[in-house]
């Protein structure tokens, strides 16, 4: 038998939650059994808690290559990584026609603010080094560096000093401190803390903006669903 929309009356294909045409939820009603008082049960057509894997991670993939390499080259705002997982849901959405929640819209997210966070590492490596080698930036590069590390020993100081730490023993720490920033490791420890960072903001971020979204897409179902 073929099923059709209750709201529009176009086939629909099999097992889909939404109509494709107009977007109204679709319900299966359970008969009761002959003789049971019990009130026809209502549900949703298809698995509405299972997450579908492949149109979630083609989602997150378009999105997460264009921010991810944006990310790493030129640096982005936290709102447009969250602003990104609301839209990778929309795809998803889209894509597979089922039902989303705060809870498979943070699992999506997820997954894109994991591809991201790689991408995005990646492309910062490939821009140190074209800086550093190809650009012939290494010495603007350092100089800044070396700005930034004092201001951050400058900190380091001062919070001693707050602390009230003997003058040989604050002295000595300040020294081994001063060495490792001010040395080539240091550099390289300091940029890898940026990658770091980077890729937990993105992650958390892409993750929250997929929780938004699901949680947008399961209230405007809600909404159809009571007209």
């Amino acid at each position: 038998m073929e099923l059709l929309c209750h709201r529009c009356g176009n086939p629909l294909p099999e097992r889909e939650v939404f109509c494709p045409h107009c977007g109204a939820p679709q319900f299966v009603v359970e008969a009761a059994e002959p003789g049971s008082t019990a009130q026809p049960a209502m549900r949703f057509q298809g698995d509405t808690r299972r997450m579908q894997w492949r149109p979630a991670i083609l989602s997150a993939v378009m999105m997460a290559v264009p921010l991810g390499l944006f990310s790493g080259l030129v640096a982005t705002s936290l709102i447009i990584v969250l602003g990104a997982g609301v839209l990778t849901i929309w795809l998803y959405q889209r894509r597979s026609s089922a039902w989303v929640d705060g809870r498979l819209g943070w699992r999506v997210g997820s997954i894109l603010g994991a591809a991201a966070a790689l991408l995005a590492c990646a492309a910062y490596a490939v821009r140190m080094v074209v800086e550093r080698y190809l650009m012939h930036s290494g010495a603007t590069m350092d100089t800044a560096y070396l700005a930034y590390a004092h201001q951050f020993l400058d900190m380091w100081n001062k919070a001693s000093a707050q602390q009230g730490a003997p003058p040989a023993e604050a002295a000595h720490m300040m020294s081994m401190v001063a060495g490792f920033v001010l040395s080539p490791d240091g550099h390289a420890a300091m940029q890898l803390l940026t990658a770091v960072t980077m890729s937990i903001g993105i992650l958390l971020f892409a993750a929250l903006g997929g929780a938004l979204g699901g949680w947008w897409q399961s209230m405007r179902a809600r909404t159809q669903r009571s007209l």
